[in-house]
This record gives structure tokens, sequence and C-alpha cells, in this order.
């Protein structure tokens, strides 16, 4: 008895290699099916010229199911190269996909954020700016190197005198983050990747492996700090430690100061025989 349509178990490769056994080798339609185990109607289906179900356009949408995956693709792939794009992005791909298709590209005011919803894979979410150069450095072989590194030389120092040191800032009037499509993974964050360097007011923050926080570093652009920069309300945070520099970011001299004024006075450990360590990127004025 013949197997039903709905029985059959074939990959659209199997149905390729039936179509060339047919038009390059010379089996016959029942032949090929047969030889490929895909269905003998079908295949005289897309012989004829019919597509995939999948590449049918779906009712009510612009594009087929087929297309709809890679465009997903490439979202993704986009936000991992650091540039998830945004829905006006996104709505000019689809309209220059239709345009070469020769449709309207007319597309329905809420037809991404359908799009979106339709997707499992797909979320609207906060897309965070970062520089090119770090986010070309976080690399899973650095990560890697990282963890191997930790565990094999430095494992046996205490988690109270381990500290991790980081620095950010606010760029007034550029690399706001915007809202992005990406993963739908809630663990995976949206980086966008930009050309700037970093002209801003900076922070510098560090945090045992334990969880406690050392007293921030705030690098303000300028020659000297002004009192107008320091409002009543910011008493509660009177303690930090304040800098300038020209630019508004870390240098040499601001590296060793922020060593000994806050690193070295708030990590002493109880017993003084006992390591510390400092982990930071390779930033030159974070490795004087």
């Amino acid at each position: 008895m013949p197997k039903s349509r709905l029985q059959w178990e074939y990959t659209e490769d199997d149905m390729a290699e039936a179509i060339l056994d047919i038009t390059d080798h010379g089996f016959s339609p029942p032949q090929a099916a047969q030889r490929r185990r895909v269905p003998r109607t079908t295949l005289i289906d897309r012989l004829n010229g019919r597509g995939a179900a999948e590449d049918q356009i779906q009712p009510r949408r612009r594009l087929s199911k087929s297309q709809e995956d890679r465009l997903a693709f490439w979202i993704l792939r986009q936000e991992s190269l650091g540039y998830a794009p945004s829905h006006s992005q996104i709505r000019a791909c689809v309209m220059g996909l239709l345009r070469q298709q020769g449709e309207h590209p007319d597309l329905g005011r809420n037809w991404v954020i359908k799009f979106i919803n339709r997707r499992a894979d797909l979320k609207t979410k906060m897309g965070r700016r970062q520089e090119a150069k770090r986010f070309d450095s976080f690399t899973p072989r650095a990560v890697h190197w990282y963890f191997d590194i930790r565990d094999g030389q430095y494992g046996w120092i205490k988690p109270e005198n381990t500290v991790n040191v980081d620095e950010g800032g606010i760029m007034t009037g550029f690399g706001l983050d915007s809202l992005v499509v990406g993963s739908a993974d809630p663990k995976r964050k949206a980086f966008l990747k930009g050309p700037q360097t970093r002209n801003w007011t900076s922070f510098i923050e560090a945090v045992t492996a334990d969880g406690r926080a050392l007293v921030p570093g705030i690098i303000f652009k300028g020659k000297e700090l002004q009192k107008q920069w320091f409002l009543d309300e910011f008493k509660q945070i009177a303690d930090w430690y304040y800098i300038t520099s020209p630019n508004g970011w870390t240098d040499d001299h601001i590296g060793i100061e922020w060593l000994e004024r806050v690193y070295l006075p708030q990590t002493t450990p109880a017993d003084e025989s006992d390591a510390r360590l400092i982990i930071l990127d390779g930033h030159g004025s974070h490795a004087t």
C-alpha cells in the first residue's frame, strides 16, 4: 500500500537530489522518487515549477516562511556582529526585498511588530552602545584563556581578595542606547558596536569576587574640579573618588592614584600574608 503524503519523511536536499536524478542522470520520476524516498506527486509538481510549501507566500503576509526564516537569521547574525537592527532598519530591508521581487514595497504600520511576535527566537530589547575595540576583543578564545589562567595560576587567592575593575562612562549627546531587535534569550544582551572613542565622563568601578563594591571613581573632563558639579543632593556620595583629566577618561597618573587612594586601602587583607588579585583589561592606563 503506498504511503500517504503525511507519512513521507524527506528533506529539501532529498528532493533536490531526486530532481537531479531526472534532469542529469536519466531517471524517470517514479525511479527517482523511489531512489530518494520522496513523494512522486510532489516530485512531479516541483518539475512543473511548483515551489516548496515553505516558499509559498502565506495569506496576509508579504514574505514566505523561508524568507521570514532567512530574515530572522540575518537579524540574529547582525546582533552577534554588534549591529542589531532597529525596527526601521528591518522594515527597509523587507521593502528592498519586495522591490527586488517586483512587488509593491508598502508594508503595514505594524508589520515588523507582528513579524517579531510570531517568532519565538526574536525580541525587541534595549541595545547597549559599546566601543568597537571592546566589542571585538570579547571573544570565546579570550574568555577561555581567562578562566584557564585564573583556575591554573590564581585559583588559590581568596574571593574577598580578588577584585575586578572596569571603566565605563557617560557620553553626552552621543552613543545613546536604542531599541533594537535580537535574540529572545533573556541572558543575551544586544550590544551596538560604534566607532567612537571614549571622550566622556568616566567612572571606575571595582567589585570583589564575594560581592563587595569599592568606592567608585568619577573622572570629569577638565583641568580641575568645579564646586558647581557637586550639588547638595550628592552629599551621600561625597566620599567617592573624584578627579579630572583632559579627555574625561583614565591616564597613567589617574590609574596609579586610584590604586594608591582607593584599591590598596580598601582591599587590605585581614591576614597580611594573603595575596591580592586585581583583574582588569589591557588598556595602557589600566596596566601601568
